[in-house]
């Protein structure tokens, strides 16, 4: 059985005796199955003819007593709920053990909430100067997904439960709980994603012996490929213009993307200052792919030779490409394409994939291609990048006299 228990701890006169006479200190201590903690003072000093020890409370209406009467409520309060907590935590609670977390000397198990909200912050704020700060939208996803996770565990009621107990079952419930409220499949699998980490974290810095949903699943709706432009379309939009200023631009930006393969986020952060460079008598391109931060350490730099079609674009802007939003680049980019005939599924991502594809068919080793488009693996570059034009079987079939 639980209880908290207030009594008043007495001066002592000259002769050592309990001094009734002045107001003595407030003390209480915790007992559990009749096995009671230290004492631990309240801060309050009542005299003894006003403290009701039956009905634990001091007498009196004033707003000074009224006050100190509340905050022995508090303290009744919360040793109560971290009884409840610790509880939930151990099959065995001692009365002092209640008492010293209270108090602050010891702490309750690492809960999920808890090391969410310190991971949060070390996103935020990196300790590490080499450590990136993630991008805000990217800061409010993780928040977002913070909120989720604490819905789901308030409406189980696990908000105190320690990460240990948390287990791959209950992520499944965690996952059905995000469906049911409405998100679909890739959004689901971020939020779980982002729990994995938090786990991650928590078991790196010796919080959690083992991870236990390390190995749920993070399944993602599967991507249609790009389709790179082939030769003839690529001549095709070399050979565009137009009068229209901004459409001529994004004509312009679009051949400068398919002929060194930045994205549009290396895009509008290329500084020839800082990113043009020369080497052994030819042009560079130095920069690191932003994609490559998404795990807070700064990548290494990518080197981009610049092919003649982009140095082309570089002249007529004096090193200074026009900077258009990304959405007014995507709608032109269909108007162009329509312009010149090309009927297929395209985004600024195919651009991308036409300038490795270009590389490939040009004859460049796969090494070298993967180094140009910054990839980490050669894997992903075989994966997504070796499309042979059909002018290239040709011309290798007859090379090797076989047609």
């Amino acid at each position: 059985m639980f209880d908290v228990f207030f009594k008043l701890r007495y001066r002592r006169n000259r002769d050592g005796q309990p001094d009734h006479e002045v107001p003595a200190s407030l003390v209480y201590f915790v007992r559990i199955d009749g096995v009671r903690s230290n004492e631990k003072s309240t801060g309050i000093e009542v005299l003894k003819s006003k403290w009701k020890s039956k009905f634990q409370k001091i007498e009196g209406t004033s707003e000074e007593v009224q006050m100190m009467n509340k905050r022995i409520s508090l303290i009744r309060a919360g040793l109560d709920r971290i009884h409840q907590e610790l509880c939930f935590i151990h099959d065995y609670v001692t009365a002092q053990q209640v008492l010293d977390v209270y108090v602050g000397k010891a702490e309750k198990q690492a809960t999920i909430l808890k090391v969410f909200d310190a991971f949060l912050a070390e996103l935020k704020e990196p300790k590490k100067k080499e450590t990136i700060k993630i991008k805000k939208k990217t800061f409010e996803k993780w928040e977002k997904a913070r909120e989720h996770i604490e819905s789901f565990l308030k409406k189980k009621k696990m908000v105190v439960m320690p990460m240990s107990r948390f287990n791959s079952p209950l992520a499944e419930q965690y996952r059905e709980y995000l469906y049911a409220c409405g998100f679909q499949k890739d959004h689901v699998s971020r939020n779980i994603s982002y729990l994995k980490k938090v786990f991650k974290e928590a078991k790196r810095t010796g919080l959690i012996h083992e991870n236990p949903i390390k190995d749920v699943p993070c399944p993602r709706s599967r991507h249609k490929n790009a389709i790179p432009l082939e030769t003839t379309e690529i001549q095709r939009l070399l050979e565009f213009s137009s009068d229209n200023t901004i459409l001529q631009q994004s004509a312009d930006i679009i051949v400068f993307m398919c002929f060194t393969g930045l994205d549009y986020c290396d895009y509008i952060r290329f500084n020839p200052k800082e990113h043009l460079k020369v080497i052994d008598g030819a042009n560079m391109i130095q920069i690191h792919r932003q994609k490559n931060e998404r795990g807070g350490i700064v990548p290494k730099l990518v080197n981009i030779p610049i092919l003649p079609e982009a140095q082309e674009i570089l002249d007529k802007y004096n090193n200074l490409p026009p900077i258009l939003k990304y959405h007014t680049i995507r709608r032109n980019l269909l108007i162009i394409l329509r312009n010149i005939g090309v009927d297929k599924p395209m985004s600024l991502k195919n651009l991308r994939k036409t300038f490795g594809t270009y590389l490939l068919n040009s004859g460049l080793r796969i090494e070298l291609v993967r180094d140009a488009l910054g990839h980490e693996t050669i894997a992903l570059t075989e994966r997504v990048y070796t499309i042979i034009y059909p002018e290239t079987i040709v011309q290798d079939f007859k090379k090797n006299g076989l047609i």
